[in-house]
């Protein structure tokens, strides 16, 4: 207030009145509510509110007197508010035991600020070497029969200790029910798709227009989320998910090989995705689970050790679609072991590669091992 002009500070204090401390301290509390969550995480104590509330209150009679409140009425106006707050944003979830824990779908972007289509002025273009072939708004797209599969996808970005991978339920459909393949001239050899942000890639005609390729309208049985490329994106299972261009305003059909953002820097045109495993959970009662991935080969066994002790068999669930990762789950020997390794067979007879490979250009491989914590 002391930075306001006058002009503005004065019919802003009559207009307020007792409230204009309270909203005056709202910069004082945000940071206090931090505060309060980085000691609630040094307490490593997500599951009691007392760390929080601790906090809360030896703040709240620290600061109450400064504030101007004379009554205890007052006091807890103010902070009752933030207490319930707190609770309500650090309360415990439930989950059952016999699961291993479902993250949220991972969302990855290059952009600073992702596009924000409207679906009525939105139109998805389909060209011949970026001359005008057809258009498409968004209402006609959702009139199209729609095919449902689960499928999952791999971001490229993956280290060997990171889990950029999620399955969900995809709606969309084939590109054939945009245009007849017989009505593109002999010599086209890919499509490209182009996005609303920039991005863009190319698949081979063959592909594009084969069953295992989809344009997708919706996810887990809802419209497509901004950051999941609303209102169109592809699906092509086989690729990791630099491939799946999401924002889609463009599909031109070219004559000549496109190299997009990615290629462009080096990475490869065809990114097919490793074998590769996640260790969701080790309990040392002995019960592991995780969740292994090659693509569209599928999943033919896994195998798990402690420390550099005896391969074990693991026990496989079957999988949603031949598009999904496969879960599974071995009771292994804990005891006062280390590390947990998987390893997995694909659907072509190949074991996951044992030594770790790099990252770039074609996406890092190699062994998957977990600490345990003790």
């Amino acid at each position: 207030m002391a930075r306001t002009p006058s002009r503005f500070a004065v019919p802003l204090l009559a207009s307020l009145g007792a409230w204009a401390k309270p909203f005056a301290m709202t910069g004082a509390l945000a940071l206090l509510g931090a505060a309060t969550l980085l000691a609630q995480l040094a307490f490593r104590c997500r599951r009691a509110y007392l760390p929080g509330l601790l906090t809360l209150a030896a703040a709240a009679a620290a600061l109450s007197p400064v504030l101007g409140y004379s009554s205890l009425t007052g006091i807890a106006s103010f902070w009752l508010p933030a207490a319930l707050a707190l609770c309500f944003l650090n309360r415990p979830q439930t989950q059952a035991l016999s699961t291993p824990a479902v993250p949220a779908f991972y969302g990855m972007s290059n952009n600073a600020v992702d596009p924000s289509l409207s679906p009525s002025i939105w139109r998805l273009l389909l060209t011949l070497e970026g001359q005008p072939l057809r258009e498409f708004t968004f209402a006609e797209l959702l009139t199209l029969p729609r095919t449902k599969r689960y499928s999952t996808l791999r971001c490229i970005s993956n280290t060997l200790r990171s889990d950029l991978m999620g399955s969900a339920l995809w709606s969309g459909f084939p590109l054939s029910l945009l245009i007849d393949r017989r009505r593109l001239p002999p010599d086209i050899v890919e499509a490209a798709i182009l996005g609303a942000d920039g991005h863009s890639d190319s698949v081979a005609i063959d592909y594009a227009f084969s069953d295992e390729f989809l344009l997708i309208t919706g996810m887990d049985g809802k419209t497509l989320s901004r950051i999941h490329g609303f209102p169109l994106r592809m699906l092509a299972p086989r690729y990791y998910g630099f491939k799946k261009v999401k924002w889609i305003s463009e599909i031109r059909f070219v004559r000549q090989p496109y190299y997009g953002i990615w290629p462009k820097l080096g990475y490869t045109r065809q990114p097919l995705i490793h074998t590769a495993s996640h260790i969701d959970r080790i309990r040392r009662s002995g019960n592991t689970l995780g969740v292994s991935f090659a693509g569209i080969r599928g999943i033919r066994g896994v195998v798990l050790r402690v420390g550099d002790g005896l391969w074990q068999k693991a026990t496989l669930e079957p999988p949603l679609s031949p598009y999904t990762w496969t879960r599974w789950y071995g009771d292994l020997p804990i005891d006062n072991a280390t590390t947990v390794e998987a390893r997995a067979l694909d659907g072509a007879g190949n074991w996951r590669e044992s030594a770790e490979g790099p990252l770039f250009p074609n996406g890092v491989t190699g062994p998957t091992i977990r600490n345990i914590s003790l």
